[in-house]
């Protein structure tokens, strides 16, 4: 699990962490602060054996030094076949190795899930066997198996009556464990365990479930360890004593605390006793629906009508009858209706939301009975009967504190029929002190309490990265934007972009809580929707769950900025390697934000991740790059396109838009080569003549490739229009920019009027028509003949008009011919007509040609070859095409003075250069040093000053790298030791060139 800060190696035989894994209880994620040498849940019974003597079985899976029967067999938890994929096949797209082990099934790999699922039908074949139902994505890492204990064999106890090879105490439990990286969950892992009596026996309150577990908070060989509990809050926890790690690295990282907390353990149904304060009595959560009936539902609410068996009354037939499967009519994955006919019966069934076993409301618990703290050593797991004192109930101890010291808990006794199903929820806690490992713990009570169902961030957006001279340039798709949270719907709102110089972007973690504890990044860019939403969001972090638990802090929203899909970082160092993260993120929610009256939440977003394992980069998630800036190779010719200096592609039709577009080569070695794109538009007319943009849609003639279909434009929630200016996603390598513009009759009459060398002084006055301000480009000129016909008039005038950009005519009015002649002259009026979407016609401008100001002036009627232009901002429409071309990257022919440009950075190399990446070990950091200004292909050979040969390194990378590395090993793998060395670089077809640098220490 390494989906929050909380990351560990689990294993499908129930144990949390392993012995001497370097991902055992590790938090933060990133550091290797390892906090869990082991642990394992443990299920232990008084049970009559075949010879009449009472025994106490004690079921677990602890690894170090384990209970072992005499032929070396381990009575452990054993995982049961069906829950994973065992032919699994997965080629790491970091590394290229092809992964063949069969791993637990998790929600965010579908390589791990079987082809079919045990106790499913067909329908979930290649689906997710989700806790919510088919394919719910509830949690953003789920992961599920189911194990027995048939092969502990310890005592002559039998618990199939048949069977006498399966042993134990004859049970079966299903694991899941979940993971949100919100805020409020970061810093935990969610574990709900549902198990089931399979034996021939009955466990009447003679039957408890807890956990063995050596913690070591701060780190694996401390000696230091003090441990707590809270019976009230049912959690157990720990801490290091002084506070100070045994780590090696991030040792400004203190321990902190961690903790194990009861969420909901098995009930007493029939005790006639609220065990857990809620107002009501024996809830069960394997009931059926019940009676329709109207009664009290405790404390979640008011009496009122309900299904007996839903006995807090929180079932919703409007949104959650939706069948046993989980999914409904609503859900992006629903395909067809249950088949066993739960679906919209008007009742609640299992598997529901807000019903049986996904009403975690609907059980009357005991929590936490018992812990014992003793000294690591002194009490082993396979010693059952001492386990089985230190669990009964009342045994709160903790002797050994400040010392390597073990867990022993548990809850119970229960009732345990059989096949009967009991559940229990808990979770792993980490927080920076007391106080934050109590606030996760009501954190995690309210989303336990909340059925699971938390708040889930948008999808993460695959990120690539295009490393550069002095710039590294990101870009990404927008599939966050089509993510659907599973309680707040469609909620994205932005992008955050992170930076640093290691995998755990330390530069970045700058903004802490009103306690001081670092609970935001800060981004060195953001992008958000032109939405309204913007600036700091009203609920702080911790607030949902009351104003008591408010941190003080609150998420920035962003400042309506628009969305982009690519980012330019010029604020880099040439040779030193840096790690970004493009996180999508929600809005959130507030009172008044819309009319669903929701839970507030704060806002989340999505999770990233660098992995390595003993120093190599095994796994980094899809929205996370990593890239070193370099110069290109000196014979490096990028990708280029025939825009304009500015970018601006060119209209290939008498087109009257004024927009601009404009493209930006983002990535230069993915352009096709000669490849023509095209640019076309459709638009709205409205009943006032005005044109509105609609969709834009792109194509690649030379493939007959549409990259964009009929997209609609952006909508500015202020003005409840199409925006102006928005942005393409990135394709082959580009992105484009679109600049639109409408009329504004301002401009229109600053802008028209008589053009060239005209001969009239009349001045034109320009009215507005319509109520709408209708985009024309309009030219009136005066002819010395008969030129034009009047809109539906016989006559004809001594004027034409039309369209200057199509030369098409526009139907117009002669309003006013003052002298009745055909010809424009002095208090002349024309009224220009424009379409409307409603097909009638409607007069846009009307144009008075009056008479100079000084009334001394001559008048000077227009002249034949005078023309007067009326033109205004236009926006895209319908026939307005757009074309450009693309070209591949290349190599130019150069000679040998490029070879003048290479350098070895830095000469001389000293210990602990500025651009060494830390180590994700302890120790120092990388040791190398960079040949650059190289050409495409050259092979480098670096010499002693002895003239002996002790490393070869072919450069033949990408053109646009023209960078390489050494190591400062030999062929052999051997460190090289301080002096001067000789390098030379062979370039076929350009030549030679000899060099020196230094090693010093």
């Amino acid at each position: 699990m390494n989906s929050n800060k909380v990351e560990s190696i689990v294993g499908n035989w129930g144990i949390f962490g392993k012995v001497n894994h370097p991902y055992s209880g590790v938090w933060p994620k990133g550091t290797g602060h390892g906090h869990v040498h082991e642990m394992t849940i443990l299920v232990g019974a008084e049970v009559t054996g075949i010879d009449g003597q009472t025994y106490h079985i004690i079921s677990d899976s602890y690894g170090d030094f384990p209970d072992r029967a005499p032929d070396g067999t381990e009575y452990f938890w054993n995982p049961k076949p069906g829950y994973a994929n065992d032919h699994r096949i997965y080629i790491n797209p970091n590394t290229g190795e092809i992964d063949s082990t069969s791993l637990i099934a998790t929600s965010t790999d579908k390589t791990t899930w079987p082809e079919t699922w045990p106790g499913k039908d067909a329908t979930w074949n290649g689906r997710w066997n989700g806790y919510f139902g088919k394919d719910q994505f509830m949690a953003d890492q789920e992961c599920i198996y189911v194990m027995d204990d048939f092969t502990n064999s310890e005592f002559p106890y039998y618990p199939f009556i048949a069977d006498s090879t399966r042993r134990g105490l004859g049970l079966q439990c299903e694991t899941r464990m979940f993971q949100w990286v919100h805020p409020l969950a970061e810093d935990q892992i969610f574990i709900h365990f549902q198990v089931t009596n399979v034996s021939d026996y009955v466990y009447d309150r003679n039957i408890y479930f807890g956990a063995f577990a050596d913690t070591h908070p701060g780190g694996l060989g401390a000696s230091d360890d003090d441990s707590g509990f809270d019976k009230k809050m049912d959690m157990v926890f720990a801490w290091d004593h002084d506070n100070i790690g045994v780590w090696t690295k991030y040792r400004d990282i203190l321990p902190g605390y961690l903790a194990w907390k009861y969420l909901e353990s098995p009930g007493f149904g029939d005790d006639g006793i609220d065990n857990d304060d809620d107002g009501l009595i024996d809830e069960r959560r394997d009931n059926d629906a019940g009676e329709w009936i109207f009664g009290p539902v405790g404390d979640y609410g008011e009496p009122k009508w309900h299904w007996s068996g839903d006995e807090d009354g929180d079932w919703d037939p409007q949104v959650d009858d939706v069948g046993s499967d989980g999914i409904g009519p609503k859900d992006p994955n629903y395909d067809a209706p249950d088949l066993d006919g739960t679906e919209g019966n008007g009742k609640p069934d299992q598997g529901e939301p807000n019903f049986g076993k996904t009403d975690n409301d609907e059980s009357d618990q005991i929590g936490l009975t018992s812990f014992y703290s003793p000294h690591y050593g002194s009490v082993y797991i396979s010693n059952d009967e001492a386990i089985w004192n230190y669990i009964q109930p009342g045994v709160f101890e903790t002797p050994a504190q400040n010392s390597n010291n073990l867990w022993i808990f548990a809850s119970g006794p229960f009732l345990l029929e059989r096949n009967q199903t009991e559940r229990f929820s808990v979770c792993w806690l980490f927080g920076e002190d007391e106080r934050e490992i109590y606030r996760n713990a009501v954190t995690s009570q309210r989303i336990y309490d909340n059925d699971y169902r938390f708040t889930k961030p948008p999808l993460q957006p695959t990120v690539k990265v295009v490393p550069g001279d002095g710039k590294i340039t990101l870009y990404w798709d927008n599939i966050a934007e089509r993510s659907r949270d599973p309680v707040y719907g469609y909620d994205f709102e932005g992008y955050r972009i992170y930076r640093g110089t290691n995998p755990q972007m330390t530069e970045s973690q700058k903004i802490s809580d009103a306690f001081g504890n670092i609970v935001y990044r800060k981004p060195i860019a953001q992008f958000d929707l032109k939405d309204g939403i913007k600036g700091l969001h009203p609920i702080a972090m911790g607030e949902e769950l009351g104003e008591e638990y408010s941190s003080g802090i609150h998420y920035y929203l962003g400042d309506d900025t628009g969305l982009k899909y690519y980012y330019e970082d010029t604020d880099v160092q040439n040779g030193v390697t840096y790690y970004y993260a493009v996180v999508s993120y929600d809005k959130g929610y507030y009172p008044g934000m819309d009319d669903r009256n929701l839970v507030p939440m704060s806002p989340s977003e999505s999770p990233f991740k660098f992995t390595y394992e003993y120093g190599e980069l095994k796994e980094k998630s899809v929205n996370a790059v990593i890239a070193t800036p370099n110069a290109p190779a000196t014979n490096y010719k990028p990708g280029y396109t025939d825009a304009d200096e500015y970018g601006n592609i060119s209209k290939v039709n008498n087109s009257s838009a004024t927009g601009s577009i404009k493209v930006k080569i983002v990535d230069p070695d993915i352009l096709p080569d000669q490849n023509q794109f095209q640019v076309s538009f459709s638009h709205i007319l409205n009943e006032l003549g005005e044109i509105t943009t609609k969709t834009y849609t792109i194509k690649n003639l030379t493939t007959n490739e549409v990259i964009f279909d009929s997209v609609e434009i952006p909508i500015d929630p202020a003005t409840n229009a199409p925006v102006s200016s928005w942005n393409t996603p990135i394709f082959s390598g580009m992105i484009l920019s679109f600049e639109n513009k409408f009329p504004d009759f301002d401009i229109i009459k600053a802008v028209s009027g008589w053009s060239g060398d005209y001969k009239t002084n009349l001045i034109p006055e320009i009215i507005k028509s319509s109520q709408g301000t209708i985009p024309m480009n309009v030219a009136i000129e005066i002819t010395d003949t008969l030129a034009s016909h009047p809109f539906k008039k016989d006559y004809q005038v001594y004027f034409k008009v039309y369209d200057f950009y199509t030369n098409d005519s526009i139907p117009f009015f002669f309003s006013y011919d003052k002298n009745g002649d055909y010809k424009i002259g002095e208090g002349d009026q024309i009224s220009l007509i424009a379409p409307t979407g409603t097909g009638k016609l409607v007069k846009a401008y009307k144009i008075t040609f009056n008479a100079p100001t000084d009334p001394n002036v001559e008048v000077i009627d227009p002249q034949p070859g005078d023309v007067f232009y009326l033109k205004s901002d236009s926006p895209f429409k319908e026939g307005d095409l757009y074309q450009f071309t693309t070209f591949q990257s290349g190599l130019l022919e150069v000679g040998k003075e490029v070879l003048d440009k290479v350098a070895v950075v830095p000469n001389p190399y000293v210990v602990a250069a500025s651009w060494e990446q830390e180590s994700v070990l302890s120790g120092r950091g990388e040791r190398k040093i960079y040949f650059i200004h190289l050409p495409a292909e050259c092979t480098i050979r670096i010499f002693t000053q002895n003239g002996v040969l002790v490393k070869t390194i072919q450069h033949s990378g990408v053109a646009s790298d023209g960078s390489a590395t050494w190591d400062l090993t030999t062929d052999e793998g051997l460190e090289v030791s301080f002096g001067i060395y000789i390098y030379h670089i062979e370039a076929p077809g350009i030549g030679e060139k000899v060099g020196t640098f230094g090693i010093i220490n």
